[in-house]
């Protein structure tokens, strides 16, 4: 029996991005979900039919925490119980718990698109947004004293930014590169808002910022496979030691395969294989650094799950005892809704689960998946 897995953050079941845009009269000034921002969108409100909640509840997920896709500020973060294969606004766990937010620019190609087209151009659309929604705030609250000025207008955009304005919500925004983490400390830096860090597969890079910030990652395991050269080599070398082979016979081979490449591709292979382990090693990392590390899907289906696990806890000191408390116990926490979710013990909420052996060992079966106190029987299928 173990706690019912937590997505940290998904975007099941949200609607689709519109296409074929419409050309604007004035792309440098555009309305705000042409733009990317629709930080007033709640999950709850938006839900779709998707494959992959009953795909996560058979993998063991009995709850997710939501998200929209979108741009630049898709909208809120919200947790919702896996209980069944079609979610409405009954399975509702909380109520929302962050915002969500990204680098991603304004949608629309060549001859529909819109300001903000580059980083630099959301960075700053973003610092505007919040002077704007600092603004407002303010006007509202002087008005309240002061009937005599002018009504401020109602905007609802700017109103779901209150919560940033006022460190009342974090900030849960996906990015993955080290530069672009660092542009977010810069976010952070000038309005003082919590973060938390999503996908992240360079987070590692950053370990002792994250700790000085005291930012929590929900983390990618959505790693890339081994090379195909560097998978060769480590067979080759493990059927060496398997066989037998003398050392001197094995430097004589690695010697004549290394003289059949150039300077410029052992280069490649050193800086590929570089890049790859510190991939495959960036949650591990980050547990070692002492950062809080949860889980999230971020774009992985339940279906690949499996597979991804087994090549991380292949080729790092990660366990598969760790993954499962990446995705009970640590996103629980990161959620903030520990108190609920996360272990089993008398009190918490029922999300658990009932395997015929070790969670991600080959060939356990999960036989029973319970979310919020609905029993699914999986072995009737």
């Amino acid at each position: 029996v173990y706690p019912g897995l937590i997505d940290g953050m998904a975007t099941w079941g949200s609607p689709e991005t519109p296409r074929d845009l419409p050309r604007l009269e004035n792309p440098g000034k555009p309305p705000y979900d042409r733009a990317g921002a629709q930080p007033q969108r709640v999950p709850e409100h938006y839900l779709n039919e998707d494959k992959a909640f009953e795909a996560a509840m058979k993998a063991g997920f009995t709850l997710v925490a939501l998200g929209l896709d979108g741009q630049m500020l898709p909208g809120h973060i919200q947790p919702f119980n896996l209980s069944a294969p079609k979610l409405t606004q009954a399975h509702v766990f909380a109520n929302p718990l962050a915002l969500q937010g990204s680098f991603e620019t304004a949608p629309g190609g060549w001859g529909s698109g819109a300001y903000p087209s580059t980083q630099m151009g959301v960075m700053a659309y973003f610092r505007q947004l919040m002077y704007d929604a600092t603004a407002l705030q303010e006007h509202m609250m002087y008005f309240e004293k002061h009937s005599e000025m002018t009504q401020p207008e109602q905007n609802d955009v700017l109103e779901a930014l209150f919560a940033l304005v006022n460190k009342e919500y974090p900030l849960y925004f996906e990015v993955d590169s080290k530069e672009e983490i660092e542009r977010l400390f810069r976010l952070q830096d000038e309005f003082g808002f919590d973060v938390v860090l999503v996908s992240a597969k360079e987070a590692s890079a950053l370990s002792n910022e994250l700790k000085s910030r005291n930012i929590a990652v929900l983390a990618s395991i959505d790693v890339t496979e081994m090379p195909d050269w560097l998978e060769k080599e480590n067979t080759e070398a493990k059927k060496d030691d398997e066989e037998g082979r003398e050392s001197s016979e094995e430097g004589d081979s690695e010697d004549a395969e290394s003289e059949e490449l150039t300077e410029e591709e052992l280069m490649f292979r050193s800086k590929q294989k570089e890049a790859w382990e510190k991939e495959i090693n960036n949650v591990s990392a980050l547990l070692e650094a002492g950062i809080p590390t949860g889980f999230t899907s971020a774009g992985l289906s339940p279906k690949e799950l499996q597979q991804k696990v087994d090549l991380i806890t292949e080729n790092s000191t990660l366990t598969k005892n760790d993954i499962v408390g990446l995705m009970t116990a640590h996103n629980a926490n990161i959620l903030g809704i520990s108190n609920r979710v996360g272990t089993i013990k008398e009190g918490n909420s029922a999300h658990l689960i009932l395997t015929d052996g070790p969670l991600f060992e080959k060939g356990t079966n999960i036989h029973i998946q319970v979310s919020q106190g609905v029993i699914n029987d999986f072995m009737e299928d």
